[in-house]
């Protein structure tokens, strides 16, 4: 699969944009609230690097905790895939668990993901082509 995008988690989206900005990222596309995710999302890019930053909207973020643990961090590879469902099952046949189940992502065109977690992989997204 090729990688579409690294997920970084951050606790301050423009304040964080700020110092990837002086790092020699340039924005790409606009800030977005994802509502049903309780998150905030700006992509950015390096030549043909993608992140994705990740903002908790609120209390209720799934990345809220991930913050308190560990601060800001890239916290997942986004994979692309022709076919969502049947990587998925693919995937959960080696081991990974759906962590969260398939949902349309506004940030990404409104293309439907799914985010899973394995033992010595960590968070994975995939994102239908």
């Amino acid at each position: 699969m090729k990688v579409h995008h690294v997920g970084y988690v951050v606790e301050d989206i423009d304040k964080a944009l700020q110092e990837f900005i002086a790092l020699g990222y340039e924005v790409d596309g606009e800030k977005c609230q994802d509502e049903q995710r309780n998150i905030v999302i700006q992509f950015i890019k390096s030549g043909t690097y993608l992140v994705e930053l990740v903002c908790p909207l609120n209390d209720n973020s799934p990345v809220k905790n991930l913050l308190k643990k560990v601060g800001s961090t890239p916290y997942h590879f986004c994979y692309e895939t022709a076919n969502l469902s049947e990587k998925t099952d693919q995937l959960k046949k080696l081991g990974y668990l759906v962590i969260a189940e398939a949902l349309e992502a506004p940030a990404i065109g409104n293309k439907k993901v799914v985010f899973l977690f394995k033992n010595n992989v960590g968070i994975i997204e995939l994102v239908e082509e």
